[in-house]
């Protein structure tokens, strides 16, 4: 995918003596690359990449009244002053969207729906160089389904994005110079940005900005303690059968043809992800999946005291932009709490694989209460089990071998590329040897790492 810098019409001064410069990144990039072609700026063609397309139209409207009414509608902001920030983060599949949309509808807090705010950080990072207006213009189309951004079930509208936008530029020389150039300068106004567009108005000034972390970080983690000294980090967690199930296959048909360690990763994605993220033990709350479901109002009822919000029954709605936030699965579609999904669901792997999982995961059933067989509570009993099973390929690898086979195996065969297809046996195999190098040292050493997160009874 390739971005361009986009300038507004007008801003010729900005383009005199430039060379076209066409930053080029992955839809993920680990950094961003710059090409510069030696020609006069005046014969540049700007093509605006996937978010900013849509604004030139809009440009061309009189938005004055529109853009004077989200100035006004922004005075509500104490912008200086919004230093209270919560971070929700997963464990494998566990809930962390449906907490999310548990707290869209709270009156004090401001929020991106789904999982639109996950790269936020990472965009600043990856593009230092763009101005607020640039950064405020062009993040959309680093969001993870950009394309939800200004289309689908929770579309703002662009017109309006682009007004608040503008209402903020307007109103900036207020701020310090340096607050304006700064990463929590850019978190908080993306936030008020798109609270605007939404024609939103929280209860107070200074409302709690809920961030869907998502992934477990310790570099996000600090980059959030470092612009709200307050944050606090909420983690969903699960019943860990079910959570390795759940990952496995949500990623089976999209990933196994061509990620070959997705049995390895199911187990890596979760291992050393259910302690708090390193320093951040005392301003950590875990959240049960089942509890989400089960006991939707004392749950929420605690957590919203742990996060400093009245509690209010709208945190008993699943939705996002105040509209529900509908699931479909198997042919079947439902909002927030379904007594069904606190099942423990296994089909990808087997009552081996179950009995390994029970002991490589003992401390999290223990401690998060979740049911497993008594008899593992003897350490030389889960010793003995593992001993016995960690050699025996699972069913999900099983699965996976299956899944490549098919597309990939049989393709190369048909090819006649017989090294190609001797090398992707090999893969399976090597697959094996970093699940057992994964779950070795990582059981006799479990103990000895931090503690678990602590679930809200």
């Amino acid at each position: 995918m390739y971005r361009y810098r986009w300038y507004r019409p007008g801003d010729v001064n900005l383009l005199q003596n430039r060379h076209i410069c066409v930053t080029v990144s992955l839809q993920r990039p680990p950094a961003s690359h710059v090409i510069c072609q030696s020609q006069p700026a005046v014969e540049e063609q700007e093509v605006p990449f996937q978010a900013t397309a849509l604004f030139p139209p809009i440009i061309a409207k009189d938005l004055s009244s529109l853009i004077a009414q989200k100035k006004a509608e922004l005075q509500h902001f104490d912008v200086l002053a919004m230093d209270r920030a919560a971070a929700i983060l997963m464990w494998g599949r566990s809930g962390s969207l449906l907490l999310a949309s548990y707290l869209d509808g709270h009156e004090d807090v401001i929020m991106l729906p789904e999982d639109f705010s996950q790269k936020l950080y990472e965009f600043f990072e990856d593009h230092r160089n763009l101005s607020l207006a640039e950064k405020l213009m062009e993040s959309p189309a680093f969001y993870p389904g950009y394309d939800r951004f200004f289309k689908g079930p929770f579309a703002i509208s662009s017109t309006q994005y682009y007004a608040a936008i503008q209402a903020i530029l307007e109103v900036s020389g207020q701020w310090p110079s340096e607050f304006l150039e700064s990463r929590r300068a850019f978190f908080v106004l993306a936030h008020i940005a798109y609270t605007l567009a939404l024609g939103r108005r929280p209860a107070s000034s200074t409302p709690l900005i809920v961030y869907q972390q998502h992934v477990w970080n310790n570099a996000a983690a600090r980059n959030l303690v470092e612009d709200f000294p307050q944050a606090k980090f909420i983690h969903t967690v699960r019943d860990p059968i079910s959570s390795v199930d759940g990952v496995f296959q949500y990623h089976l048909h999209a990933l196994a043809e061509h990620h070959l360690f997705l049995p390895y990763s199911a187990f890596e994605f979760l291992a050393n992800k259910d302690r708090p993220q390193l320093g951040m033990e005392s301003r950590t709350w875990a959240v049960r999946f089942e509890d989400l479901h089960l006991a939707t109002e004392a749950t929420m009822h605690a957590l919203s005291d742990w996060l400093g919000l009245s509690y209010r029954n709208t945190l008993l709605d699943s939705t996002f932009n105040g509209i529900p936030w509908v699931v479909t699965r198997d042919g079947v579609s439902w909002s927030g709490r379904r007594l069904q999904n606190v099942q423990r669901r296994s089909s990808n792997l087997s009552p081996l694989d179950r009995a390994l999982m029970f002991v490589f995961f003992y401390e999290n059933f223990v401690e998060w209460n979740y049911p497993f067989p008594k008899l593992l509570r003897y350490r030389i009993v889960r010793l003995a089990v593992f001993v016995f099973l960690f050699l025996l390929p699972t069913k999900m690898e099983v699965v996976a071998a299956r899944e490549v086979f098919k597309k990939r195996i049989l393709r190369s065969l048909r090819q006649r590329d017989f090294l190609g297809a001797i090398k992707l046996l090999g893969v399976f195999g090597f697959c094996r040897v970093k699940i057992v190098a994964l779950m070795t040292p990582a059981l006799f050493s479990r103990r000895a790492r931090a503690e678990l997160v602590r679930p809200v009874h």
